[in-house]
């Protein structure tokens, strides 16, 4: 199975209403589509999407990326010779990890065709329930805590509460939120590096008698030694998000016991390949894993369910594709409330609509 042509694509998907984070507000995710086509006949599909506040990719520079450096290099060689492939991924382009993730999920939808069977079984794992959270943007504490009461009654069981306002609120801003949800609904923290050490730590020993789960990425990524001061110190568990793009990072946080929890994403770290090494990793070290995406479209994020059920992640943050107006996909996981229903034919299970032929 040979690669024998490809195609790049943008597509806007509007959100249902905007997303705010201490890091961007974001109104629309714009996916960038690939399309892997080959000489037996089958296609691959994968999606990637820009994040420049976290992974300093633009949507211009993965498409650059793809369609000069990434699927340049891959086409013409026999797909099936995975580590090799694999290889010429990873090495034909410095860092933009979302770009090789667009090719890497497409890949991986054409290894799981190849094989007539659905991409969760391809990577090895069954069927099983997958619940993921849904986010309420960080703002104003009256319309925080209204949100978070609407995603409640819309079903879901576990809330991310996005902090990191720089106003001294943040802490009154999750004791409301906590206090308007029952007591059955799990909460995380995520201030997005938005607080220093001290503040982290003073925050946890308040917010520990509130039934927080955890605290997420609460430093700058760069600062692991803090984030490891934090997490000794800390009542309340602490994941990495944002110190880890792959498995460099990763083995940085393990050896030096920064986290309590790390968040894989499939944007981060270059696709499935990397992500499938990093989950036996953090496994082995006893840690827990999370599995989450950026403001995604259905692809990457189907993806992300299916390797979530694989590695029977302990934290699921798939709801992007929830607050999707309309994804412009046809197939993807379904949501009914927090409950994520995969895809069950061949491959990724995700097909794009036609593309109109230039005029």
């Amino acid at each position: 199975m040979r690669l024998t042509n490809y195609r790049v694509t943008r597509s806007m998907l509007p959100l249902t209403a905007p997303f705010h984070t201490a890091l961007r507000t974001v109104t629309a995710v714009e996916e960038i589509r690939v399309e892997l086509r080959t000489d037996v006949g089958l296609v691959g599909v994968g999606s990637a999407a820009p994040t420049g506040a976290i992974t300093g990719e633009t949507a211009s520079s993965i498409v650059a990326a793809l369609e000069e450096y990434v699927l340049p290099a891959l086409s013409g060689q026999e797909l099936t010779d995975i580590p090799h492939v694999q290889m010429i991924v990873a090495r034909s382009i410095v860092g933009n990890f979302s770009a090789k993730a667009a090719a890497d999920i497409a890949l991986y939808d054409l290894y799981a065709k190849h094989h007539n069977e659905s991409l969760l079984s391809y990577l090895g794992g069954v069927s099983r329930p997958l619940w993921t959270d849904a986010t309420v943007s960080l703002g104003e504490i009256s319309a925080m805590v209204g949100q978070a009461q609407g995603l409640v009654e819309q079903g879901f069981h576990h809330l991310k509460v996005k902090v990191g306002g720089h106003d001294g609120h943040d802490v009154e801003r999750v004791i409301a939120v906590r206090e308007a949800v029952p007591e059955n609904v799990q909460m995380w923290v995520d201030p997005n590096q938005a607080w220093t050490v001290r503040e982290s730590i003073a925050a946890a020993g308040v917010l520990v008698d509130f039934d927080i789960a955890f605290i997420e990425q609460p430093v700058v990524s760069r600062d692991i030694q803090g984030l490891r001061e934090i997490t000794r110190r800390s009542p309340i568990p602490i994941a990495a998000d944002e110190s880890v793009f792959g498995t460099e990072q990763l083995l940085r946080i393990l050896d030096s016991q920064a986290a309590d929890i790390v968040n894989i994403k499939l944007m981060k770290c270059g696709g499935l390949s990397t992500a499938r090494v990093m989950a036996d990793l953090v496994r082995s070290a006893n840690v827990k894993i999370m599995v989450g995406s950026m403001m995604e479209g259905m692809a990457s994020v189907t993806a992300a369910a299916m390797f979530a059920t694989t590695y029977q992640a302990d934290y699921v943050d798939l709801d992007a594709a929830y607050f999707l107006s309309d994804p412009q996909v046809a197939g993807g996981i379904k949501y009914t409330g927090g409950s994520i229903a995969l895809p069950t034919g061949p491959g990724l299970g995700v097909d794009w609509p036609p593309v109109p032929p230039e005029e």
